[in-house]
């Protein structure tokens, strides 16, 4: 198989070998499907069956406001993927579009052939276990974000999620978020455009922290982590 190196990068194939990944699509129900940029991929009407796995290019998600504008929610890259949730649940319909920013290269896989087969091997057993984690850690984001919805102001929201970070990655003070902006401020349920003003003032007037996409060099625990937790 080509995309070796773009499937390992995906959760559900963790720890996974070249060998291993291609025994497991010997009775894996899968496709691979192209798209030229400005391709819609995905639209809310369409019913998701399949999980898709990016092989090579991008994605951008976004929704259409009321008044016909496009919000960009984030942007995909090679062993990301999208649906997964989806094709698991009773509503298999997105409520945003995906469309390719560039042309792209996708893996689909069949949710309900995952299920259906009868192999009961070591790689398949270690594919659901990744599977599971992965819905499960999805499960938890979702709680954490009622938490951070539940936090008044942009500054405290912001100040928790870097110091939740901090805590997750081991106490490094170089903080990787592992979202973009837009990302971010969907997850605090901000406007980008007001958190990103407030990052600099956080930056700027006192001197928290710097930061460079998803990278946050954390200058003021102390600082910080009073913001957090009063």
């Amino acid at each position: 198989m080509k995309f070796f190196k773009q499937i390992r990068k995906n959760a559900l194939f963790n720890g996974f070998t070249d060998k291993e990944i291609e025994e497991l699509f010997d009775y894996l129900p899968a496709r691979i499907q192209k798209y030229t940029v400005r391709d819609i991929v995905a639209r809310p009407t369409d019913e998701i069956n399949e999980l898709c796995i990016i092989l090579e290019g991008n994605l951008v998600e976004f929704f259409v406001t009321v008044g016909g504008d496009r919000k960009v929610l984030s942007s995909k890259v090679d062993g990301d993927m999208f649906g997964v949730p989806h094709c698991f649940s009773g509503n298999r319909r997105l409520s945003t579009f995906i469309t390719a920013a560039t042309d792209v290269t996708l893996l689909y896989i069949d949710a309900d052939g995952i299920f259906e087969t009868e192999q009961t091997n070591s790689c398949y057993k270690r594919f659901l276990a990744n599977l599971v984690k992965y819905l499960s850690e999805k499960m938890l984001e979702l709680q954490q974000n009622k938490d951070f919805m539940a936090i008044r102001g942009m500054r405290k929201k912001i100040a928790a999620f870097i110091y939740d970070k901090y805590l997750e990655q081991g106490g490094t003070l170089a903080v990787h978020l592992g979202v973009d902006r837009n990302g971010m401020a969907k997850y605090l349920n901000v406007s980008r455009p007001s958190m990103s003003r407030e990052m600099i003032a956080m930056r700027d007037e006192l001197g928290l922290f710097d930061f460079r996409k998803d990278l946050i060099q954390i200058k003021d625990l102390d600082g910080l982590r009073k913001i957090a937790e009063d």
